[in-house]
């Protein structure tokens, strides 16, 4: 039996190595903006404030702590494991212990929350001289539109930001970060010119665009969902322009729109924290569902994985409802497909363009009042054929007229709840028989560790 198991002893006290962190702790006040920070808690006189940090900062999240309270007298909350992911505020989490305000560390999605933020970007070095250097290198014309976008880290670099460094590469427009710009703003950021005026973004059509920063799920957003002439990434680390094309993607989600054409049953999924836009969004979906004959259920499973979403088979495709940089969407291991909201409008809603050259990642953007919002058509429509299985669809698309009784009969033959699905299941998981069970009396249980426990021989 010796050679199966091990003493617990040696499990108990084996030595492990653990790897250096790469975390600086040096100069705290000015990487962290401590200073910063202190002043906006005076200013807007909070009692109770979480500090949200992603994964990799975890190490340094009691030195700032500490570097705060030596300012402020204020209760603060380290704020570890976020509910979705670590760049969306999590206004869930700072509501359990009543927050007042949210300190958000890192890389952020900038979506909109209901509760005070102040937002802590990364801070890393960049040599202008050497991308300006590269800059004019590829693109010495004359008539040569830029507009230089650039990654988060980089927003401290005022060199960056500079007229001087704006006006020396031509005709160029730079993407500036500001959050209290509604209207014209794309993933927290708005176009400038080099003399301060805004434009849309709908006027970088000419433009050729070039994004200062490593290759991400962020540069891919902006490279998707705004037309541009091209599209290219510039790597500070190897200072080389590299040419951005997604021509495989938008097959890939092509397909996908024909999917959702096919599936009857759709899921809502919701990974992204409680809001105002959340809501919207939910029942925008809903309506689209409703209007096209299709069942749709809302599905809350905190973090999506495959074995959580194999619960459900009654659901063909999943629309999720997440902050635009979340990666899930291009995950191929779930069972049934992810889709992005705006794909679920090309493929439901006929006032939507069905060949696009241009994605919409922000769900924001499809609310009333925004960029890309259209109404939702609820015109008859009676068949169509699937370019994925050939076969002729029926599309049972209601009207939206009132006092309409062919309207109800038609829809009671569909009337199904994955409820009722769960109920015909041999196995239903974990339950509470109140009453049936017999009442055992306390037994001693095991002692010791998984390896080996004190009643197994040795």
């Amino acid at each position: 039996m010796s050679n199966f198991t091990t003493d617990g002893k040696i499990c108990i006290e084996r030595e492990l190595e653990v790897a250096k962190s790469e975390i600086e702790f040096d100069n705290l006040e000015q990487r962290y903006s401590v200073t910063e920070i202190c002043n906006w808690l005076k200013e807007h006189n909070f009692s109770k404030v979480c500090l949200q940090f992603p994964d990799e900062l975890i190490g340094v999240s009691a030195a700032i702590y500490q570097e705060i309270k030596k300012n402020i007298n204020v209760d603060l909350y380290i704020l570890g494991d976020t509910s979705y992911a670590s760049c969306c505020v999590d206004s869930v989490a700072a509501m359990h212990v009543q927050s007042d305000a949210v300190i958000h560390f890192g890389h952020s999605c900038f979506t909109k929350t209901n509760i005070p933020v102040f937002t802590v970007l990364p801070k890393r070095n960049l040599s202008t001289d050497a991308i300006e250097s590269v800059l004019r290198d590829h693109f010495k014309s004359d008539d040569t539109k830029l507009c230089l976008f650039y990654d988060a880290e980089y927003e401290h670099c005022k060199a960056l930001r500079s007229k001087t460094f704006i006006s020396s590469l031509l005709q160029q427009f730079c993407l500036f970060f500001d959050l209290d710009n509604i209207q014209t703003i794309i993933l927290g950021r708005l176009v400038k010119n080099e003399t301060g005026v805004e434009y849309p973004m709908e006027s970088l059509r000419d433009c050729i665009c070039i994004y200062i920063g490593s290759k991400g799920q962020t540069v891919f957003n902006f490279s998707v969902s705004v037309p541009a002439l091209k599209w290219f990434l510039l790597d500070p680390e190897d200072k080389k322009l590299e040419h951005l094309e997604e021509t495989i993607w938008f097959k890939r989600r092509r397909f996908l729109i024909e999917k959702c054409k096919d599936a009857n049953v759709i899921g809502i999924l919701v990974c992204k924290l409680a809001g105002e836009q959340t809501k919207q969004i939910v029942k925008r979906m809903k309506q689209i569902c409703k209007a096209n004959g299709k069942k749709s259920y809302i599905v809350s499973v905190g973090k999506p994985n495959v074995a959580k979403l194999a619960n459900f088979p009654e659901i063909d495709i999943y629309v999720m409802i997440a902050c635009p940089e979340n990666d899930l969407y291009n995950n191929r291991d779930f069972y049934r497909p992810i889709i992005y909201p705006f794909e679920l409008e090309v493929a439901l809603n006929s006032n939507r363009e069905q060949y696009y050259n241009y994605h919409v990642t922000d769900y924001d953007d499809l609310l009333p009042g925004k960029r890309h919002h259209l109404e939702i058509d609820h015109t008859k429509q009676a068949t169509d054929v699937s370019l994925v299985t050939g076969k002729i669809r029926e599309n049972k698309i209601h009207s939206n007229e009132e006092g309409g009784m062919e309207v109800a009969e038609k829809q009671n033959w569909a009337l199904e709840s994955i409820g009722q699905n769960l109920q015909e299941r041999s196995w239903k998981g974990l339950e509470q028989k109140f009453g049936e069970t017999d009442v055992k009396n306390v037994e001693e249980g095991r002692k010791g560790i998984p390896l080996q426990y004190s009643n197994e021989p040795e």
